[in-house]
């Protein structure tokens, strides 16, 4: 039997911030089992865009849009190689738009991302948005960032205090558009019933303690009040940039309910092949 998923996305400008540069995707994909998806397949990813007004949003919104175009067919290809594949692809699209475009020059996103067939979560990410799994009241971090912040963290060069309060703590060390190649980080995950995959920027965990998450994803189990729960806590805590959250909970399959439920904001669904 095929797990059901509830899932829920949403995208917040913040306290502060004039420009929303973050884009999500959270897409069903079983209308195309045909073409390799069978039921119980979903696409669910976040994007972080770098470079000011103009150029973040144009490169967040290129990743999730190449990523939703590419992944449609899986051609036998593992979900893996095809992730790699639509990461390169989406890297060089953002990368030559900037070098034609003088306005975009430096632009560049973070990107976290899975393909879900049934209970397997396949994940790639780039930069420093997220993927977290919730199970059993335990929130632990999937992904792991390309940040100058975590490499000090995992050499253990700084204390915590000196991480927090240098001018080097928001700084990226990997995203996609910043060079012709990218190392792209794969991971997988076996999940369970009641598990829930959580994808977020860093305006989310960047203000947030792990602890503060957990307890709310605790206490909410509709995707939808968890999502806006996490933003407004963001936002409690001054909202500093821009929040974007996707919630993903597994569920028994059942017949008398939706097998998904979806606000995806600027991207609703993929396209129908022609």
């Amino acid at each position: 039997m095929f797990p059901r998923i509830e899932a829920f996305g949403h995208s917040d400008v913040g306290c502060v911030r004039e420009v929303n540069e973050d884009n999500f995707l959270c897409v069903d994909l079983s209308p195309h089992g045909g073409a390799g998806f069978r039921p119980g397949s979903y696409l669910l990813a976040v994007a972080d865009g770098i470079g000011g007004h103009a150029g973040g949003s144009v490169a967040s919104d290129l990743a999730v849009q190449t990523l939703r175009a590419e992944v449609r067919i899986l051609d036998g290809r593992e979900p893996r190689e095809c992730l790699l594949d639509v990461f390169q692809r989406a890297n060089r699209l953002i990368f030559e738009k900037s070098v034609r475009e003088p306005d975009l020059t430096g632009m560049g996103t973070t990107l976290a991302a899975a393909i879900v067939i049934g209970t397997r979560v396949v994940a790639a990410n780039v930069g420093d948005s997220r993927l977290y799994l919730f199970r059993d009241g335990d929130l632990s971090q999937v992904t792991e960032d390309h940040s100058w912040a975590a490499e000090q963290r995992r050499r253990r060069l700084l204390s915590e205090h000196d991480i927090r309060h240098s001018p080097f703590r928001s700084m990226i060390t990997r995203s996609l558009g910043y060079a012709e190649e990218v190392i792209v980080d794969m991971f997988a995950v076996e999940a369970e019933e009641d598990d829930v995959l959580l994808f977020c920027t860093d305006g989310l965990h960047g203000l947030v303690p792990g602890k503060r998450i957990a307890k709310i994803l605790k206490k909410n189990r509709d995707p939808k009040a968890t999502s806006q729960a996490l933003i407004e806590a963001a936002k409690a805590e001054g909202g500093d940039d821009n929040v974007t959250v996707v919630i993903a909970r597994f569920s028994p399959s059942r017949n008398d309910r939706p097998a998904f439920s979806t606000n995806t904001v600027r991207i609703s669904a993929l396209p129908e092949d022609p």
